[in-house]
């Protein structure tokens, strides 16, 4: 698979991801007044490139970092960020009526895939969470190759 494959498959994820948040909202309107926890939400994602590495900071506000998974895949390809923002029951249970719902809880998988072009150096992953946001470092590997050399043409 070539980087624009890769990028195309990023943009499918990303139109599907859209169109499932609004269809989500618009859902949850329809049933507001029924206390029932929504089982599909992915938390926002920025993903950027640095001199030394590629950056992804996920929006996770409410959720335990010690509830959080993250894993890359085996080919270095894919990112995976799985966690479950809980809702106490006893909040759940004293509304009487509700009247706006934009907070989504319950589990979550989003997986992001990371530029093709970058080489990561997998050994030197870190994630941090910090004010609602996990923040995952990609350093990038460095060229260890031989030094160059002149090679001598005979006849």
């Amino acid at each position: 698979m070539n980087l624009r494959d890769y990028r195309d498959i990023d943009l499918l994820r990303q139109m599907e991801t859209e169109m499932q948040r609004i269809a989500d909202e618009t859902l949850r309107g329809f049933f507001s007044d029924i206390p029932t926890p929504n089982k599909f939400w992915q938390p926002r994602v920025d993903m950027y490139e640095t001199p030394d590495g590629i950056v992804v900071k996920v929006e996770v506000a409410g959720v335990d970092p010690e509830r959080l998974d993250v894993s890359l895949s085996s080919d270095d390809r894919v990112l995976t960020i799985a966690g479950e923002r809980g809702e106490e029951d006893r909040e759940r249970m004293d509304r009487i009526r509700c009247y706006q719902l934009e907070i989504y809880f319950g589990p979550f998988v989003r997986q992001i895939v990371l530029p093709g072009d970058v080489r990561i150096d997998r050994d030197a992953i870190e994630a941090s969470y910090r004010d609602g946001f996990l923040v995952v470092n990609l350093p990038k590997k460095t060229a260890m190759g031989a030094p160059s050399r002149s090679i001598k043409v005979t006849t």
